[in-house]
């Protein structure tokens, strides 16, 4: 084992590296480094993320590098210098990308307006409060769907195992708002400042969750301090609530999209401050909660439908409503279908939709007082539509809207992979009516809508979601072990682990030629019952320690290696046929349309010297006289080592 002075000194040596060698490309005006060199600590199993700023007329030879100096893997961007300006002023302070470069180190500019730039938008001192404001309520929609699923799963289904895991990802979203609440630019990481600004809601929610026994009245007493945490700070929505006090009538879910939706100052249009599924979700909470009322307003889905349906339109009045969660607690199941129905009635009449299909599980055991029915419509080619999107209301009861015209949705059904999610979801759906012989069960498309026996996944499919599975469980595992060996962070380290498990237990249910559903560890545990409750199902009422979790990361990386020859077949097999070295550039030149993850998985195998590394001469852009190195790689199966 190197020492961690070695090893930080071998990325510093590979940044000088890459520094010195596009320092003297002219079409190269600047380099910044993003990711854990740049805020954290670097570890054995670290890469580099680095941007590349170029001249406004360069023609790059593509658009992202994998590359490697000094031993270190590094994955770069090249952008050009206005659409670089152009990404950097329009992020919204507290958003992914301000935290990204506000977290980063420019390496060298020779351009004065890229520093500039750079200084005054990549601060991470301080956060405009509007900003904030709606960065707080991007992130409490982003929340609210794991939150809602936690308490459907508790409330419905009585199932512990999967209200904890939803709970642990809700978790994080309220980290990153305790974050900005506190005026700092929330990094990759949340948990552990949240955990400084607010110990005792986070020890509860968080660090004592994790480590007990998990029975309903903990479950319990960890809904009832998340919904006061947000009840504590109604703050939080305060843009929606005066702009619904400011317009004084009842405004319906689009045209609060368009007033709130974009800046009024200074920002590109197109740059929008808050999704519009998200501003929908968080004004149905508030309406369930009984902080707006909520009632409903005539919409044409189309340009020229002649039939209309009901979009909900929202009033805030300052007073709290109980009416609605009475109204709520009567047979929502009965008052679903009813309300489906109702719907489909209206919507068939409209001439310009040729289907409408059911997206998710309406039965008596899977629905509760806050279901939202997901429904598809397919609309002739042609048809002209403002938005792919809209809630719709109908006797009370939200629906969730997506438009697709007919060839949209053909080539969507085509590239769906069999095995992902879409897929599965695709496949359990169910026709609500057609007009049209695609949507029927002898449909023209690659499998037919609704039909349970296509969630058997072919062979070449099955490869490329093993493939990439795999390839997620090897960069979830490189950081849960820094984690665990260099930062000694157990509860952060079981966070890991339960996104590793996650996707092993795709992988088990797709090596048994099924799709993997939303509970797909419950799928996992009837294939291989020994292997996941040994590795999670025993851990998770356990308080956790490093022995026990030093354990579970390596029989992680075991079943990575027992089943390697399966999991990065098409990868080893290529690289078999060819006989050579083949470079980065070559695999995703080979795979192309298959979209696998392929610099993960090589670096992997890289590391466990399945297959060998080497470095090749690459040019950033067409122009370019200087040559950076990208890895290029070497197996032969018949290597006595392996």
């Amino acid at each position: 084992m190197r020492s961690q002075d070695a090893i930080e000194a071998q990325y510093y040596e590979a940044v000088d590296a890459l520094v010195d060698k596009v320092q003297k490309d002219p079409y190269v005006l600047a380099a910044i480094v993003a990711g854990s060199f740049s805020y954290a600590q670097v570890w054995e199993k670290s890469d580099l993320d680095v941007e590349l700023i170029g001249r406004d007329a360069i023609r790059p030879t593509q658009s992202f590098f994998s590359l490697v100096e000094n031993g270190v893997n590094i994955h770069a961007s090249i952008t050009p210098r206005n659409a670089f300006k152009q990404t950097i002023e329009s992020a919204q302070q507290g958003s992914f990308m301000h935290s990204y470069f506000s977290h980063s180190t420019l390496l060298f500019s020779r351009d004065a307006s890229i520093e500039e730039w750079y200084d005054k938008n990549a601060n991470r001192d301080s956060i405009g409060e509007r900003d904030k404001q709606f960065q707080v309520l991007n992130v409490v929609a982003s929340t609210l769907p794991s939150l809602l699923y936690a308490e459907k799963q508790f409330y419905v289904n009585k199932d512990c195992l999967t209200v904890f895991l939803s709970l642990l990802d809700a978790v994080q979203g309220l980290a990153r708002i305790e974050v900005l609440l506190n005026n700092e630019i929330p990094a990759r990481e949340v948990i552990q400042p949240a955990l400084r600004y607010n110990p005792e809601f986070f020890d509860r929610v968080y660090t004592n969750l994790i480590n007990c026994k998990k029975d309903e009245t903990v479950i319990q007493d960890t809904l009832d301090a998340i919904n006061n945490y947000l009840d504590e700070r109604q703050f939080i929505f305060q843009p929606i609530l005066d702009y619904l006090i400011e317009q004084r009538t009842p405004r319906t879910g689009s045209e609060l999209n368009a007033d709130l939706g974009h800046s009024p100052h200074g920002k590109s249009e197109e740059e929008p401050e808050f999704d519009e599924e998200s501003l929908d979700l968080v004004c149905q909470w508030l309406a369930w909660k009984g902080i707006v009322r909520q009632v409903a307003m005539p919409l044409k889905l189309t340009v020229k439908s002649q039939v209309a349906v009901e979009e909900p339109a929202y009033y805030y009045d300052g007073t709290e409503s109980q009416q609605t969660q009475a109204l709520l607690k009567e047979d929502i199941h009965a008052r679903i279908h009813s309300a489906l129905e109702n719907l489909t009635d209206t919507l068939e009449q409209d001439r310009y939709i040729l289907a409408a299909i059911l997206t998710n599980n309406l039965a008596e055991d899977n629905v509760w007082e806050k279901t939202a029915v997901h429904v598809t419509l397919i609309l002739r080619d042609g048809t002209k539509f403002k938005k792919k999107e809209y809630q719709l209301i109908e006797d009370g009861i939200p629906f969730q809207v997506q438009l697709y015209t007919r060839s949209d949705y053909r080539k969507l059904l085509d590239r769906t992979l069999q095995g992902s999610r879409l897929y599965s979801i695709l496949a359990e759906s169910r026709i609500l009516f057609s007009k049209d012989s695609l949507f029927s069960v002898e449909g023209e498309a690659s499998f037919s809508v609704g039909d349970p026996s296509c969630l058997q996944v072919g062979e070449r499919d099955k490869q490329s979601q093993l493939f990439n599975a795999a390839a997620g469980v090897t960069a979830i595992l490189a950081k849960a072990e820094k984690w665990l060996h260099l930062k000694h962070d157990v509860d952060y380290t079981f966070l890991y682990l339960k996104y590793a498990v996650r996707e092993l237990a795709r992988i088990e249910v797709l090596r048994h030629g099924e799709t993997p559903r939303r509970k797909v560890i419950y799928q996992a545990l009837k294939h291989n019952p020994s292997f996941f409750n040994m590795l999670f199902m025993d851990l998770i009422d356990q308080p956790k320690d490093e022995a026990m979790l030093r354990d579970a990361l390596e029989q992680v990386d075991g079943y990575l290696e027992d089943n390697l020859q399966l999991l990065f077949k098409p990868l080893l097999d290529f690289l078999e046929e060819s006989g050579e070295e083949r470079t980065i550039t070559d695999l995703y030149a080979h795979f192309g349309k298959r979209e696998l993850a392929l610099e993960l998985a090589c670096e992997w195998l890289t590391q466990k010297g399945v297959i060998e590394q080497f470095s090749a001469p690459v040019r950033l852009t067409m122009d370019s006289q200087v040559s950076v190195e990208e890895p290029s790689y070497y197996y032969d199966a018949n290597n006595p080592f392996l």
